[in-house]
């Protein structure tokens, strides 16, 4: 929470929604695949052609995961011109230099923005800024540039190969696009780094330092050598090759471990007078943002770190538990880390908030997942539909005074909701968005 010597500071109302995900190229089309119960988890088809193939290259064993939420039918420049008429022969350039991460942003930036109805060049470039994340950045485009190094030398590695692989290249090349010129950075912590970078975005306008923000994550880490990682480390789901889909399990008695995605999600967030003024949509408010370290270890997470986070979220926002009808966990599927988010929320939230696992659709975005969450929690506030959680059969014990949905989404009117998202090395996201109604009590749109 911001100091007490601060005073007024500015609201932040989002206006725009973009996204690349396992489930849909866009954000209807996968908010429709999430509330119908789809699976965005399949076989992997960027590689691994066939399983023993694959298995005698790699000298993978029996058990290795080859199952991912993919982004799929993904064109780059039909989904850019569906939402931006204008393109250029610039515009279709990019795709030789830039990685799979960047195209997902860009096409996820521009459909948030029109929905948002804004023309870029109308605002002010030094007011309009671009904070977008990634755990990994363009892993893939270093691997493809090492297999070249080493089959066929120095002259085989693209002149392309730095502007592809760079973390930051997502938000500059989205801020080059709409020609922004306020705040522009990316944020690489973990699996909270698009909860972050939403989060940086809002103080960014609240301080006055932007009017206008584009923020969110963005992820192509599907790869051979990013899965063995993860695979070494015991963090990923196996035994599922066969039957992809059931692989997700946050919360279940079963959950052993996350599957990997890939995806983009980016909000347009604005300040609530520049958005009125201009007749902008309001989707929703956000109201608070919290983070903290747990200065406990790498990847065991620490209770007290997620009670920490999501009460400074709430104070932020100026909201008491009981206020919070709705949570977006984090829930990977891990049981360490469902487990001691259930705890945290039983503990601070007593009176039993719905929550729904949306990872049990989508797999694990990584450093985009908080992204993509936060623009679920927007839909399930703005419509008053909280998805089902998939995969869950026997809910752990640990977790069984949970409020989870688990056959069919439930209606029901949501005044405010939290989205969660922690990440390796103990660090924490929540974000607080909550119905926006005008100040003399006309809703807005």
């Amino acid at each position: 929470m911001l100091s007490g010597k601060i005073i007024n500071l500015r609201r932040v109302v989002i206006t725009g929604l973009g996204l690349i995900s396992p489930l849909g190229n866009t954000v209807a089309a996968s908010w429709q695949n999430l509330v119908a119960g789809r699976s965005g988890i399949n076989r992997i088809s960027k590689f691994a052609a066939t399983t023993a193939a694959f298995r005698e290259h790699y000298k993978a064993p029996e058990d290795f995961p080859l199952i991912a939420g993919e982004v799929k039918d993904f064109d780059f420049k039909e989904l850019l011109a569906a939402s931006k008429p204008d393109l250029t022969k610039e515009d279709l350039k990019l795709v030789k230099y830039t990685d799979a991460f960047t195209q997902y942003a860009l096409c996820a930036s521009y459909e948030a923005l029109q929905q948002a109805r804004l023309q870029p060049r109308a605002v002010d470039p030094e007011r309009l800024g671009t904070i977008i994340a990634t755990g990994m950045g363009g892993v893939a485009s270093w691997e493809e540039a090492y297999r070249r190094l080493e089959e066929g030398g120095v002259k085989k590695v693209s002149p392309f190969m730095v502007p592809r692989l760079l973390p930051n290249l997502a938000a500059g090349n989205v801020a080059i696009s709409i020609g922004a010129q306020g705040p522009n950075t990316a944020l690489s912590s973990a699996c909270a780094a698009g909860g972050q970078a939403i989060g940086a975005a809002f103080r960014s306008i609240q301080l006055g330092e932007a009017d206008v923000m584009l923020a969110g994550g963005a992820e192509a880490a599907i790869t051979p050598l990013t899965i063995a990682g993860f695979y070494r480390m015991g963090a990923l789901a196996t035994g599922y090759n066969d039957h992809p889909e059931a692989a997700s399990r946050p919360f279940d008695r079963e959950h052993a471990g996350f599957v990997i995605a890939e995806g983009a999600g980016i909000l347009v967030l604005e300040e609530l007078t520049h958005a009125l003024n201009r007749g902008a949509p309001i989707l929703a408010e956000l109201a608070g943002f919290g983070m903290c370290g747990d200065g406990h270890h790498i990847t065991d997470p620490d209770l007290y770190g997620a009670i920490r986070c999501m009460s400074r979220a709430l104070a932020d926002a100026g909201l008491q538990p009981q206020e919070i009808d709705y949570i977006n966990p984090h829930a990977t599927s891990t049981p360490v880390g469902d487990r001691n988010e259930a705890r945290a929320i039983g503990q601070l939230f007593p009176h039993r908030p719905l929550v729904s696992a949306t990872k049990s659709q989508t797999g694990h975005l990584l450093g985009a997942a908080g992204a993509l969450e936060a623009i679920f929690t927007v839909m399930s506030l703005r419509q008053g539909i909280i998805p089902a959680t998939l995969n869950l059969e026997q809910i752990d014990p640990e977790c069984a005074h949970l409020a989870v949905p688990a056959r069919q989404p439930v209606q029901r009117p949501i005044r405010a909701a939290l989205s969660n998202s922690f990440g390796f090395g103990g660090t924490n996201a929540a974000l607080v968005f909550k119905q926006y109604q005008y100040d003399h009590g006309v809703e807005a749109e």
